[in-house]
């Protein structure tokens, strides 16, 4: 009898705890709160800047090579950005072109030189970078031609 006893006793137990577990699985997630609180002397400021759009380009052909340079551009608090994007683009149909290694990436300076440019009528923008940001696209350049050879 003692032994059936204690059979419904843990019976009962498990049958409690696998309600719980169940109840516990169930349940909605909550959501998770935090806040800080300062205290002390002292005083804190924060500071926003805005992207610049970039200087429009201007464009020397030699060839079937193209050296593009601009106006370095700054931030707010009169900073030089990190770096540019340069894009080419097609200047009879609009379209995007691949850039040469060059100008391709994230130029660090205020110009880069693309070589073995492909006959065609190219205009040319650059985007100023600063880390993960970017800013505005330059109006584009004037065109410039690379003659068939």
């Amino acid at each position: 009898m003692r032994t059936l006893q204690r059979l419904r006793t843990r019976l009962a137990t498990w049958a409690t705890s696998a309600a719980v577990v169940m109840l516990l699985a169930l349940a909605p997630a909550s959501v998770a709160e935090a806040a800080w609180t300062a205290q002390g002397p002292g005083s804190a400021a924060g500071a926003a800047t805005v992207m610049p759009t970039g200087a429009t380009p201007g464009a020397t052909v030699l060839r079937n090579q193209i050296t593009v340079s601009w106006a370095p551009s700054t931030l707010s608090g009169g900073t030089d950005v990190s770096g540019y994007i340069v894009n080419r683009y097609n200047a009879a149909t609009g379209g995007t072109a691949t850039v040469g290694a060059g100008c391709s990436g994230v130029v660090t300076t205020t110009s880069c030189t693309e070589d073995s440019v492909p006959p065609g009528t190219w205009v040319y923008t650059e985007t100023p970078v600063q880390m993960n940001w970017t800013g505005g696209q330059s109006a584009e350049s004037a065109p410039v031609v690379v003659p068939l050879t």
